[in-house]
């Protein structure tokens, strides 16, 4: 990966590159922008170019990039390079954990003692954004400890806090008194989908750049080269379903699965006219389960990473499903739109789940706009429900039961 790769941000990176070029990083950023639209990714290839060890230091801004093969690049892309850290929203389970683990270490006891490789389980879990996660201050304080140690000599210290907006009072606190007195060398990251929910004093001391959604046309050439197993059109289904973000459309085109598991809740959308309302509470059943698949088949089977998400299944069923139901009503938002866009415009182009474009456009036949906005509305209260305290299954009856209703033929 290099800066080139990355899709549909040409004035973020333009803006980056003139940094590595001038080699003027500020102390911190903000990257705002959508879930999965590349803003991780794109904090992590800054920290290579900067750092690159065939890097020129005379190129022209336009041609900086990172070399992708040098020990220092190959490092920051096996995670192991030491001036590189990432602070990832955690639960207070997951943060007792990693204490547990930073004892063991110090008492010299392997980690590995109780359970198979602890050390690994828990980086895994911190990657593992679950809803009612937070970052915490003590992993920002071993950040701030880490940027305030000294590096060799022409080394660019890099640390990224994804979810900014998660961010303790505290942990905020000790982040923004190490932003106005910040160590030589050293550039902190930000990321985050909510901009206006991180502490104000912190966003006026980063440079904010925007990542928007990326173009379907600079997307999809890329994808259908690099997922060429895959036939043409589903790619293109897939990357018009993404609406710009890269990062989602690459997971489901690496993932069979959740292609499998994105198809089924079409179709129980698409079969909703067809229901009878006592059906509304079975079909909530299924809309749980398939988020307990969804989340599931968004991991490697049989690897270490996929044996810490059932644990962690097992032991936060309630909250993990409450997180992937966010992104399966996400994904039956499209729908509703999709339909309620061919009742306004059944000519439309711009239909999102084109892969489905005949059956929305009979269900368009059946529902007025009215029952299109309805449906959105109903989604949107259920989606907040799941991140409060509402009953996970009742709570996915319950929209399901609303949705069945709407169909003209129901009383």
């Amino acid at each position: 990966m290099s800066f080139q790769k990355i899709l549909g941000h040409e004035i973020p990176i333009d803006i980056l590159q003139r940094a590595v070029a001038s080699n003027r990083l500020p102390t911190g950023y903000l990257f705002v922008g959508p879930p999965n639209v590349g803003k991780a990714l794109a904090a992590v290839e800054l920290a290579k170019t900067i750092n690159c060890e065939s890097r020129a230091a005379t190129a022209e801004a336009s041609t900086v990039d990172c070399c992708d093969e040098c020990e220092t690049c190959r490092r920051i892309d096996q995670g192991t390079y030491p001036y590189l850290r990432i602070v990832f929203p955690m639960l207070k389970k997951q943060e007792e954990l990693r204490k547990k683990q930073l004892k063991k270490q110090q008492k010299g006891v392997p980690v590995a003692a109780e359970s198979d490789s602890a050390d690994e389980h828990d980086q895994v879990l911190e990657q593992i954004e679950l809803e009612g996660a937070e970052i915490l201050i003590d992993p920002v304080r071993d950040m701030v400890r880490n940027a305030n140690a000294k590096a060799p000599e022409g080394v660019w210290k890099l640390y990224m806090v994804q979810g900014a907006e998660k961010l303790r009072a505290e942990a905020a606190s000790l982040l923004l008194k190490t932003l106005e007195e910040p160590p030589p060398r050293t550039t902190f990251i930000l990321t985050t989908s909510r901009p206006a929910d991180v502490l104000p004093t912190i966003v006026s001391r980063c440079q904010v750049i925007d990542f928007g959604p990326a173009s379907r046309s600079a997307a999809l050439p890329a994808l259908r080269e690099g997922f060429s197993d895959i036939a043409g059109e589903e790619v293109e289904a897939i990357v018009a379903a993404s609406a710009g973000r890269y990062g989602w459309a690459h997971q489901m085109l690496s993932r069979p699965a959740l292609r499998t598991n994105r198809q089924a809740l079409l179709e129980l959308l698409a079969g909703l006219p067809d229901r009878e309302l006592f059906e509304g509470m079975r079909l909530g059943e299924e809309l749980v389960s398939l988020a307990e698949s969804w989340f599931m088949d968004s991991y490697d089977p049989d690897t270490r990473e996929a044996e810490t998400a059932r644990a962690l299944l097992k032991s936060n069923r309630d909250r993990v499903l409450r997180t992937v139901m966010a992104q399966l009503l996400d994904m039956a938002l499209t729908w509703w739109r999709d339909i309620v866009l061919l009742v306004s415009a059944p000519g439309s182009t711009e239909v999102l789940n084109r892969d489905h474009r005949a059956e929305i456009a009979e269900l368009a036949k059946i529902y007025e706009a009215q029952h299109c906005h309805r449906a959105l509305r109903w989604i949107e209260e259920a989606r907040s429900h799941f991140q409060g305290n509402a009953n996970l299954r009742l709570t996915a009856e319950l929209v399901m039961l609303k949705l069945v209703s709407l169909s003209p033929s129901k009383p």
